[in-house]
């Protein structure tokens, strides 16, 4: 990026679908912290992204040049497991409104933030890009993992057929301030770091955890050190 001529300027109107996420939260916070104070937000009351024609009339009436998607579902292995149809349509419902709105609208810059899970299973370690699609994916989250392939997708063959400017993000497990701490419904960081609270809380002498203990496994930390003031 050009400091003569920056890609995206404190000017643009940038959209942070999902802003009361985690990941959204962070995000609202580190564009404030480097002066891109006008942002564009909305709560799941006031715009429905699985609604696209909600979408449509939002877009139409704040016209974002920026968008950053960070909104979807999601969950842990028992939520994954449990709502398999709610986490594949969901996702691409709220995947699918935003950014063709975003093109549609003629936004110069989308941002889609998406999932380490969409990698083969048994992906050679580290996972490199060209991993994608060459094997079978962990079963317990694949209909998530779908879901987000289908938004990288998206976003690669609009850039290659309209010329949009967008690009993927594939974090890593990541945690922190806002995340969802549901005794079932969690991921495994925050849950795991319930179930300890809770042990040290009531003095327990164990804590019982899933799995082997033989994945590895790689986190990120999103930190807000304030609460940002795009949140209401």
């Amino acid at each position: 990026m050009s400091k003569a001529n920056p890609l995206i300027t404190p000017a643009d109107r940038i959209f942070v679908a999902g802003h009361r996420g985690m990941a959204g939260s962070a995000i609202c916070q580190a564009l404030q912290r480097a002066g891109y104070t006008n942002l564009l937000t909305a709560s799941r009351t006031e715009l429905d992204l699985e609604d696209g024609p909600a979408v449509q009339r939002w877009f139409a009436e704040h016209q974002p040049t920026v968008v950053v998607l960070a909104a979807a579902k999601v969950g842990g292995i028992a939520a994954n497991s449990a709502y398999p149809a709610d986490f594949l349509l969901d996702n691409l419902k709220i995947q699918t409104h935003v950014i063709e709105t975003a093109w549609r609208s003629g936004v110069k810059r989308l941002l889609f933030l998406g999932s380490s899970c969409i990698y083969p299973k048994f992906a050679e370690q580290p996972i490199r890009e060209e991993a994608l699609l060459t094997g079978a994916l962990e079963p317990t989250n694949e209909w998530y993992a779908i879901a987000k392939i289908a938004g990288l997708k998206l976003c690669a063959a609009l850039r290659k057929q309209h010329g949009l400017d967008a690009i993927s993000l594939m974090p890593t497990n990541l945690y922190g301030p806002g995340d969802n701490y549901h005794p079932t419904n969690s991921h495994v960081l925050p849950a795991l770091i319930r179930r300890f609270c809770e042990a040290a809380a009531a003095a327990a002498p164990s804590v019982t955890c899933w799995g082997t203990g033989t994945p590895l496994r790689e986190f990120c930390m999103w930190t807000i050190w304030a609460r940002p003031a795009c949140l209401p």
